[in-house]
């Protein structure tokens, strides 16, 4: 075999290491949990993150969910309603308000339903009209 070959080949295994390198950093990376917060984000966004709660309907039905809570600036949230974590499945319900001396007046379901709850340290409470009225409570995950 010629040496002048090796060399020729030589860019291209070096571009094709580089290449195999940046997939797997940005395989590792996207492996991360972008929700999970870090202790100063919990502080700043007290509300965000994945909660789990419970809840009764106007009906007399009692209900369990989970919850992925996202700040989107400006004092803004978006609640996502689940049967769990981790699913590709649609959400139940989209709740989208906005938190101020932890009240949170919200509608959800592009207006069906009109709710509002207060967050303390380590529970948040509400309620929801429309179709179908109740409360609920709901806690983080930890």
């Amino acid at each position: 075999m010629k040496v002048e070959k090796h060399f020729k080949l030589g860019p291209v295994i070096v571009g094709c290491r580089s290449i195999a390198l940046l997939s797997l950093c940005l395989f590792l990376s996207s492996c991360t949990n972008p929700d999970t917060n870090s202790g100063s984000n919990e502080a700043n966004y007290p509300f965000s993150g994945n909660w789990q709660g419970n809840g009764t309907d106007s009906e007399g039905n009692e209900f369990t969910f989970v919850a992925k809570v996202s700040h989107l600036g400006d004092n803004k949230y978006r609640v996502l309603i689940l049967d769990k974590l981790d699913t590709l499945e649609k959400p139940m319900h989209i709740m989208d308000g906005v938190l101020e001396n932890n009240k949170f007046p919200y509608t959800a379901d592009e207006g069906l339903y009109e709710g509002g709850g207060t967050l303390s340290e380590d529970l948040f409470e509400g309620y929801y009209k429309g179709p179908v009225d109740g409360t609920f409570r709901m806690w983080p995950i930890k």
